[in-house]
């Protein structure tokens, strides 16, 4: 399971909007870094990115505990890296989470965690007051992103714990097991379906016994296999149907991003 950024509802209260402000914020700001090949500052901006043990999300196999190494600065660099080569080909934030090599939702996840993090310790102890569960709250610093200054600084907050390790709760909308920008998504809602309704466009047809004409499914799939690279060549042809689907989805899912 894993945190979906563009799944936060805004609209339910001040918090989540300050949530969803600042990844859009962060967000911004790494586009802008690769707009302008400015890998220096992509490396300021992922200065004390690190795996956030504490929502016990990602690929850790059931009953084992997380081991920490999986998310740090290196990995934003990385991600910048491969998104400088097809930096051709993207318009947008989506895009870069779509279409670009070694971006998946357990990076997606942890990147989101680090920049919303204060926020999400909000979140928890204001569930933990709400049910008076006694969960201990332990003063601690911590790096917090800010989104005014657009850098990080540390802060001395209050973080829940349960006997010696910390936690988070996650609003349930936010924890999925795919993200709505992830190749993956993109292939099984639009690309895939496209093939399938549109056979003048490959030809892939079957013939019933009665002569009526319905898709190959499987010669579809294996002619547009679920790739990135399939995802991005859709793109390039179908630039009207893809740019539609990515608004009606952050239509959807976070409405105006100038609010």
């Amino acid at each position: 399971m894993f945190i979906d950024p563009y799944r936060i509802n805004e609209k339910e209260n001040k918090l989540f909007n300050r949530a969803r402000k600042k990844i859009l914020n962060y967000f911004d700001l790494f586009f802008y870094f690769v707009e302008h090949n400015l890998r220096n500052d992509v490396e300021k901006l992922g200065l004390h990115l690190h795996e956030i043990n504490a929502t016990k999300l990602g690929y850790t196999t059931k009953g084992a505990r997380p081991n920490g190494r999986g998310f740090c600065q290196r990995d934003l660099l990385c991600i910048f890296d491969e998104v400088i080569k097809i930096k051709d080909y993207i318009e947008d934030m989506p895009d870069i989470l779509i279409l670009a090599q070694n971006v998946g939702p357990d990076k997606v996840s942890d990147l989101t965690t680090n920049i919303i993090y204060e926020e999400l310790l909000e979140f928890t102890i204001g569930i933990i007051n709400k049910y008076d569960l006694g969960i201990e709250l332990r003063s601690k610093k911590k790096w917090i992103f800010d989104i005014n200054k657009q850098e990080w600084g540390k802060k001395t907050v209050l973080v829940p714990h349960i006997d010696s390790e910390e936690i988070l709760f996650l609003p349930i909308e936010m924890v999925v097991h795919c993200e709505i920008f992830s190749y993956t998504n993109v292939y099984t809602q639009l690309v895939y379906p496209f093939y399938k309704n549109n056979t003048a466009v490959h030809g892939l047809i079957r013939l019933l016994k009665d002569g009526e004409e319905r898709p190959d499914c499987k010669k579809i799939r294996e002619k547009y296999q679920k790739r990135r690279d399939v995802v991005m060549e859709f793109k390039q042809n179908y630039p009207d149907e893809y740019n539609a689907y990515k608004k009606k989805m952050i239509e959807k899912y976070w409405g105006n991003t100038e609010s």
